[in-house]
């Protein structure tokens, strides 16, 4: 956020001008789900303008279906980032997954300075990671050969294995963290079950559930949806 938009809490994004990637992509819609049902901001006076984080124009190319209801969302197009508007005051606040360059400069800070305790606390009394993607498969396909979800779940399961097996390796680290062995560590104490990216519907219940109930409350589907019904195949 800039350090001059008046914003001393989460409730004091309400009528701000809020830049985010794209209004419909899966972390913009958890975060403003976490900030409304954990502190209680209200987004409907938001006017939220939209483009890339660190470029110029659009993030990508986005196909996002229309939204239920109107919400008041303008493309930035005036040759700046959103990390310059979010500088130079033009937008008061940014929310998404990437960090804006201008975070290294004096005008702009964090929301939640000790974010790592406040994301820890809420993993622990929610045991929510929230998931970002999801691998899909076209349901003739599905239809035709029932085997290939199964086959496809246990290939990408058995490349997790063996990616987190990598990560426990210290004799050559897996990428350049000097602590990542500790935060290995770490991770196993947090999450349930001692693994962060579990695989599998069951695991991931809650943060699916939770993932629902805001795409609702944000106008993005028109019912409440269960996770049976997008995931037919039990995995």
């Amino acid at each position: 956020m800039n350090r001059g938009a008046g914003i001393a809490s989460p409730r004091d994004l309400a009528g701000k001008r809020i830049g985010v990637p794209l209004y419909t992509m899966t972390a913009a819609v958890y975060i403003r789900g976490v900030l409304q049902e954990e502190y209680g901001v209200d987004f409907s006076n938001v006017q939220w303008v939209q483009g890339a984080v660190n470029g110029t124009g659009s993030h990508g190319d986005p196909q996002a279906p229309p939204l239920l209801k109107p919400v008041d969302i303008v493309r930035n197009d005036d040759g700046r980032s959103l990390s310059d508007l979010l500088d130079e005051g033009a937008i008061d606040a940014y929310l998404g997954s990437r960090l804006p360059a201008s975070l290294d400069r004096g005008n702009v800070e964090r929301l939640f300075p000790d974010f790592r305790a406040v994301e820890r606390e809420y993993l622990s009394r929610t045991g929510i990671f929230p998931i970002m993607h999801l691998v899909v498969i076209r349901r003739d396909v599905l239809q035709r050969h029932p085997f290939v979800a199964r086959s496809l779940f246990d290939a990408f399961e058995s490349a997790r294995r063996a990616a987190w097996r990598r990560l426990e390796d210290t004799g050559t680290l897996a990428c350049m963290l000097p602590w990542m062995r500790q935060d290995v560590e770490e991770m196993k104490r947090l999450f349930p079950g001692g693994d962060p990216w579990v695989y599998g519907v069951e695991p991931n219940r809650p943060a699916l559930e939770t993932l629902l109930r805001y795409l609702l409350r944000q106008d993005m589907i028109a019912r409440p949806m269960t996770v049976e019904e997008l995931f037919p195949v039990p995995l």
